[in-house]
């Protein structure tokens, strides 16, 4: 008897599945699934050393994010430069951005182990380079290499973490690396200031990760385990299979879109050539990108540096789009906050970081809560969707704040705030992971990583050329004979005494415009959390009660269905196991069987 033929299932449709894995045995109910991790081995105090040097470096890359946001005058005066101050942070965000999609691909074509501490090494130079510059230009190239070091780090803490986990376990720690990148985010002015201030001026601020590095480098050399996701292949063959033409195109598109949108008010004005010309250059290199992955142009189906199966999987876009909005919202408070201490209530750097504890708290707890329950109970749409109608309500409070609203409103929209987005802003790693097959590990991690950072660049540029535009223009009709260098300079934090000097009542009025500005800095948190709303609304509610190897053999069976169809009692058994499923990527799969 002939069966019918049917479409493959999405597992295999979509490139997920090993269409190479071996067949089970029609007589058995075993399966061998190609390349899957070992249970780790490390236990006790070796895992919490392994534990602790990853997330150390996790800390070290969030501080590096902000570290430069107090110290930013000092530089200034050292170099006697300002005209680049813009590249102080653009450069750190250019080199982990466009960094993202190569070492995605790196880490599933080589050991885990090696390409991380190649990326602490890298970060490392940078950081040395940026605390011993001679120059501003050096400076930035440090921080170019920094951020591309910091992003590798990221990336093996994530694989080095999910490799070695089960899927219990597997949220939790992923939940510690969003706590204490959030941690290191908020804490990075604050010990970039602290050196500036000190005797050991602010380039301690960089010499102290090589400190930290040291202190952990037997860890990472000795107690860290390897996972090679190739095996025995030849490291030829490996690079080989690397998609350089995406790898450049993916780094120059990334990189014109961060400058575009950075540089535009602050450095030039948004009509300005500079600006056209990088948004026509984002454009153009974005088809190219496009065109190339879409055709395999000099790379293979197989070997595309864009994880292109992915976008055909509905809950893996979904899961994309959350990640991105969750970031984009959820950082803008914590920028936000403390500007608007600083300008209203004149408040230091150390008391505007103690005014974000109430956010920074809840979104802490509120990710280790989210690990722990959706691994025990697999809910995970819930958290999406309450999540973010908490992001949007608390976006809105924020946007209505004005110059005597009392601390207290602040501390309890913060809470609102925190509870929202700790609610999803790390989740997706562990969902997206509960999709795929283990071998696809590092590329989904790198898929959600770049929703991520895309999310955090285009959330922070957006408000901060709302900011800058809105009170450069109000200040400008506000304060007479002021120049617009002189305002940028108040505005960016540069060294200016301009609000301070001001009569009584046109410095009221001025910190009504600078105010007004920061309530419009808000639009795109509510507008964020609507976006993760409507697209969390269409995610599945748990996750599937299928395991991996569940799914390898019903996809096998499906494959070999003819076969089979001489073992009923085994299709059956299958069958069974599949109709229990929750996963809405294999429902045709069921009705074939």
């Amino acid at each position: 008897m002939t069966a019918p033929q049917q479409p493959e299932s999405d597992f295999v449709q979509n490139g997920l599945g090993d269409k190479s894995a071996p067949i089970a045995d029609p007589e058995s109910n075993l399966i061998s699934p190609s390349q899957t991790p070992e249970a780790r081995k490390k236990r006790g105090i070796s895992w919490f050393l392994v534990v602790a040097s990853t997330l150390s470096c996790i800390f070290l890359y969030a501080i590096d994010n902000t570290i430069t946001a107090n110290v930013i005058p000092v530089i200034a005066a050292d170099f006697q430069n300002t005209d680049k101050l813009a590249w102080l942070s653009v450069g750190f965000m250019i080199g982990g951005v466009a960094a993202v999609l190569p070492f995605g691909k790196l880490y599933g074509l080589f050991d885990v182990k090696l390409l991380y501490i190649l990326s602490v090494i890298l970060f490392q130079a940078g950081s040395a380079l940026c605390g011993g510059a001679p120059s501003i230009n050096a400076f930035i190239i440090g921080r170019v290499i920094a951020g591309a070091g910091g992003n590798g780090m990221y990336l093996g803490v994530m694989n080095i973490l999910s490799i070695n986990t089960n899927d219990k376990e597997r949220p939790m720690y992923l939940g510690l690396v969003g706590l204490v990148f959030g941690t290191g985010t908020v804490v990075g002015p604050l010990i970039g200031g602290g050196f500036a201030e000190s005797s050991a001026t602010w380039r301690w601020g960089f010499y102290i990760n090589l400190c930290v590095g040291a202190l952990f480098a037997p860890v990472y050399l000795f107690l860290i385990p390897g996972f090679d996701p190739r095996g025995s292949q030849k490291i030829r063959s490996r690079l080989q299979d690397f998609d350089y033409l995406g790898g450049i195109l993916s780094v120059a598109v990334l990189a014109c879109i961060i400058m575009a949108i950075n540089f535009g008010g602050p450095m030039y004005a948004w009509n300005s050539a500079p600006i056209i010309v990088l948004f026509v250059l984002s454009g153009v290199l974005t088809i190219a990108f496009c065109f190339q992955q879409a055709f395999c142009f000099m790379t293979k189906e197989e070997h595309r540096m864009f994880p292109v199966p992915f976008l055909k999987m509905k809950e893996a876009v979904l899961l994309f789009i959350c990640m991105a909005a969750s970031n984009a919202g959820g950082f803008i408070p914590i920028y936000y906050i403390p500007t608007y201490y600083a300008f209203v209530r004149g408040d230091e750097p150390m008391n505007s970081a103690v005014r974000l504890l109430p956010l920074i708290i809840l979104i802490s707890v509120v990710i280790l809560i989210n690990g722990a329950l959706m691994s025990k109970f697999g809910y995970y749409q819930p958290w999406y969707v309450a999540g973010s109608i908490l992001v949007i309500v608390g976006g809105v409070l924020f946007s209505r704040i004005d110059i005597n609203t009392p601390a207290r409103n602040i501390y309890g929209y913060e809470v609102l705030a925190g509870i929202g987005t700790g609610c999803y802003i790390q989740a997706g790693y562990a969902v997206m992971q509960a999709l795929i097959e283990p071998s696809m590990t590092a590329y989904a991690i790198s898929f959600m990583m770049l929703a991520q950072l895309l999310g955090i660049t285009f959330g922070l540029s957006i408000s901060g050329a709302v900011f800058v535009n809105y009170a450069m223009n109000g200040l400008l009709d506000t304060i007479p004979n002021v120049s617009h260098d002189e305002v940028e300079s108040a505005l960016l934090g540069v060294g200016s005494n301009l609000l301070g000097r001001l009569p009584p009542e046109i410095q009221a009025a001025s910190l009504t415009v600078i105010v007004e500005a920061i309530k419009k800095v808000y639009i795109p948190v509510y507008v964020s959390g609507a976006v993760g709303l409507v697209a969390s609304i269409f995610l599945n509610v748990r996750f599937t009660t299928l395991t991996y190897s569940d799914k390898l053999v019903l996809t096998t069976v499906y494959r070999e269905r003819e076969r089979y169809m001489l073992n009923g009692a085994l299709l059956e058994d299958w069958r069974r196991r599949c109709v229990k499923g929750m996963n809405t990527d294999l429902y045709h799969l069921k009705a074939s069987l």
